[in-house]
């Protein structure tokens, strides 16, 4: 034989011995990934990161569960011998593990752990082109079928919880209440007017101008109910799926890669997350934003144009989304786009200005106080926030980044994670500067003020930021190489089920509420109604939005309306409600109505 010969056969013998160091090692890991997630499995309701479960669990039958599982894959894969599909059974097995872990702890650190970690074996997985099955492509009736399922899952999970919040009474009159009544309002009158915003009869337009909520008034006029608007707002942000699967159709993306795409966004923790805050005109934001970038990677004029004025309807302040589309459009735009960008900016830049000026002069002007960390007095304004950021930029820095705790929203840093991780930092991976004005937004809304609630995945804020990342993501996507993109691909997605699973699945408790004490909740919400419709009623918050469906609705702890109150209601459960108890117990001007011990006394003017 010559030397070359032995050289060949060297090398095959070494390949082998290669492949099997390698195999044991991967078996070894998913041995010990499968063995792990039985015995959280096993150990239910124990929570794994207490000191509890560890001294519970006896060591011997665990190593001889995970040697059993180890010799069971020796065994299979004898017969099926292929290392691409050893590795996938890798990733799938710490995914679930994965998400058992993150679905029982309040820990986002944890699950950023976990995120890394799935980054690390999905770069071993696809780092020599492996797992054939992902290297073909879907046809499209699959992926219709994809984005059809990750929408229904969307309102599915979303419209029940958020329903099931308001059927047991946890929902606020800051700020569900207030629409509530908006819409009866509308219903009845065609005018936005609410009497339980700022304790008289007034237009809520006069606080914020959203015309965009006539969209869901056909729907209320044939179902009066708060459910039905929760439901609507569920079904218009799912609707978010199919501008994100045109998208990234129009930028030459294939069918799994689109459909990967439309499960990210399904299951982006912002995007549902703030529907545990109830109903708010942000929330038109995200789809209505998908579509403007849509039409704007179509270059189409009609279509950029009518969805910016729509964007312009849902809020004042939506007019900053557009100017910074609009600069995005004027920086990577060909010359006849430019325009298109400079259309888009001059109309922002004029609606605003519309706006304020209507809001300061019959309206009850801006929150421009949200800023105040950048302002030095109380005259100062948005031109003096402008000013100091141009004077002292590092101090954005600081304050994008501050990690002060509170007990309402996470930390800056938590919150970022929660943006970004679960697209993958894809925004980030660019070398064209022009796109990193799409991270602008939620420098803007989210990081540079210090209100607790613009830097939570759980408040409105988030929703016009989300759609831009989600842009900048495809964007980015889309450049990068056929292996890298498998990469990406799937830790994005599994990036964001693991964030969900830490944030927004683990928020079912209103389910399990309404399940446990639904007899309870249905006699609260039967005796309210049963109050007279054009009488006058005062309430602690959360049993607002039940009492909204009538003319006359104060929010008991703001009002100054009590001498004229015919109703009073109050919340047993809560502090607050409790605290109004012996005023109106020893009161010679109001009998009981109705009550039911712990959870609600209504008291009528004698």
């Amino acid at each position: 034989m010559d030397i070359a010969g032995i050289i060949k056969k060297l090398k095959l013998l070494n390949r082998l011995k290669s492949n099997t160091a390698e195999k044991i090692a991967v078996r070894f890991f998913c041995s010990v990934f499968i063995t792990s997630f039985i015995y959280l499995l096993v150990m239910l309701p124990v929570p794994f990161d207490s000191y509890v479960f560890f001294a519970r669990l006896p060591l011997l039958p665990v190593i001889l569960t995970a040697l059993g599982v180890f010799i069971l894959l020796c065994v299979v894969f004898t017969f099926v011998d292929s290392l691409a599909i050893e590795r996938l059974i890798l990733l799938i097995s710490y995914i679930s593990y994965a998400i058992a872990t993150t679905i029982t702890t309040a820990s986002v650190w944890f699950s950023f752990g976990a995120c890394l970690v799935a980054l690390l074996i999905c770069v071993y997985v696809f780092k020599d082109g492996s797992a054939p099955v992902l290297k073909h492509d879907i046809p499209k009736k699959l992926l219709i079928a994809a984005a059809a399922l990750c929408g229904v899952y969307f309102v599915a999970f979303a419209g029940v919880m958020s329903v099931c919040r308001y059927l047991t009474q946890y929902t606020p009159n800051y700020d569900f209440g207030i629409f509530s009544q908006m819409f009866y309002y509308m219903k009845h009158t065609l005018l936005p007017l609410v009497t339980c915003e700022r304790d008289m009869l007034t237009s809520h337009f006069s606080v914020h101008i959203s015309p965009i909520f006539y969209l869901f008034l056909p729907f209320y006029a044939v179902f009066p109910s708060p459910a039905t608007l929760l439901v609507c707002q569920a079904v218009t942000l799912a609707s978010g799926v199919v501008p994100v699967v045109l998208i990234c159709k129009k930028l030459g993306l294939s069918n799994k890669a689109a459909a990967a795409f439309a499960f990210v966004y399904a299951l982006y923790p912002a995007l549902c997350g703030g529907c545990f805050y109830d109903l708010h005109e942000n929330k038109f934001l995200a789809p209505l934003l998908l579509w403007l970038f849509f039409f704007v990677v179509k270059k189409s004029w009609p279509g950029t144009m009518a969805f910016s004025v729509l964007v312009l309807l849902v809020k004042e302040d939506a007019a900053a989304y557009v100017a910074f589309a609009g600069i995005f459009v004027l920086l990577c735009g060909i010359r006849k786009e430019k325009f298109k960008g400079l259309a888009m900016l001059v109309l922002s830049l004029a609606y605003f200005g519309a706006a304020v000026l209507v809001l300061r002069t019959v309206g009850e002007g801006t929150m421009e106080e949200r800023f105040s960390n950048f302002m030095t007095g109380p005259g100062d304004g948005i031109a003096a926030v402008i000013a100091n950021v141009i004077k002292d930029p590092a101090f954005v820095v600081h304050e994008m980044l501050d990690n002060a705790a509170d007990t309402i929203a996470e930390t800056k840093p938590e919150f970022i994670i929660r943006m970004m991780i679960p697209l993958g930092f894809l925004p980030f991976v660019t070398k064209k500067l022009p796109r990193y004005t799409l991270l602008l937004p939620l420098v803007l809304i989210n990081l540079m003020p210090d209100y607790v609630y613009q830097h939570s995945i759980f408040f409105q804020y988030t929703y016009g930021p989300l759609a831009f990342l989600i842009f900048a993501a495809i964007l980015n996507y889309a450049d990068l190489s056929e292996r890298t993109k498998r990469t990406f691909a799937v830790f994005s997605a599994v990036s964001a089920v693991l964030i969900c699973s830490q944030s927004v699945w683990q928020r079912t408790n209103y389910l399990d509420e309404y399940i446990k004490n639904r007899g309870q909740h249905d006699a609260v919400r039967q005796a309210i109604q049963s109050i007279p419709e054009d009488a006058s009623v005062g309430s602690t918050t959360f049993y607002c939005v039940t009492a909204s469906e009538r003319r006359e609705l104060y929010e008991l702890r703001y009002t100054e309306h009590e001498d004229e109150l015919d109703y009073v209601i109050l919340d047993l459960r809560t502090a607050e409600g409790n605290s109004f108890l012996s005023k109106y117990e020893c009161s010679r001007e109001f009998d009981e109505y109705y009550r039911l011990d712990n959870w609600i006394v209504i008291y009528r003017r004698k």
